[in-house]
């Protein structure tokens, strides 16, 4: 009897473990989480340097239903800041820190617009260069990891579709194992910048 009750209790342990072995390998993993390579914040006295890196993207790249808070210059066609303006934006370098794109907003398909740039790797006027911006963010371009691609984020804590961007680059970085990505963030707080007055204040430039 001793020997059955030991037997039973022996391929109960080897089901169990088993049935443990099976459910782990069908658990679903983990979403990839990602935090910047390099932070920075904008300062909140530069808003006529900001408005010059908004002016700087495509009109062609900016979806009808995103324009909320921009406006297209009738005579150079460009973009300007308006009243509530619209962040996320994103702008890609290569590994020469050359600017490949700039865009702003985000749609489900974010994804496989980022692989046809990164394939592509064709620098573009429509961009700010990574310089222009080190002033104003306290972001250098020293500082930052050698890396194949450098995607520079501009976001706001209250921004939701700046969330949705996060999340879809954490899963694009890490479904792409063999380039090595730096992601930059930097707060862009719009709305604050919006509250401030300009008049007496001025931006400081590093030389």
């Amino acid at each position: 009897m001793r020997k059955l009750v030991g037997i039973l209790a022996i391929i109960t342990v080897a089901i169990f473990s088993t049935n443990v072995a099976a459910s782990s390998q069908f658990e679903p993993e983990p979403a990839p989480k990602s935090g910047p390579t390099v932070s920075g914040v904008w300062q909140l006295s530069c808003l006529s340097e900001y408005q010059d890196i908004v002016s700087t993207m495509n009109p062609d790249w900016i979806p009808d239903q995103l324009k909320n808070g921009f406006e297209v210059m009738e005579t150079t066609q460009e973009v300007r800041l308006g009243g509530s303006p619209t962040v996320p934006w994103l702008t890609i370098y290569n590994n020469d820190l050359k600017p490949i794109y700039h865009a702003v907003g985000f749609n489900s398909r974010s994804d496989v617009l980022w692989q046809l740039v990164l394939d592509q790797n064709t620098p573009t006027n429509f961009a700010p260069k990574l310089y222009e911006i080190e002033p104003y963010t306290g972001v250098r371009a020293v500082d930052l990891p050698d890396a194949d691609f450098t995607f520079v984020e501009y976001e706001a804590k209250w921004c939701t579709n700046c969330k949705l961007v996060q999340g879809a680059m954490a899963e694009f970085i890490a479904s792409h194992p063999n380039l090595k990505i730096n992601h930059v963030q930097i707060e862009a707080d719009t709305a604050k910048m919006q509250k401030k007055k300009y008049t007496s204040q001025t931006c400081p430039v590093t030389t």
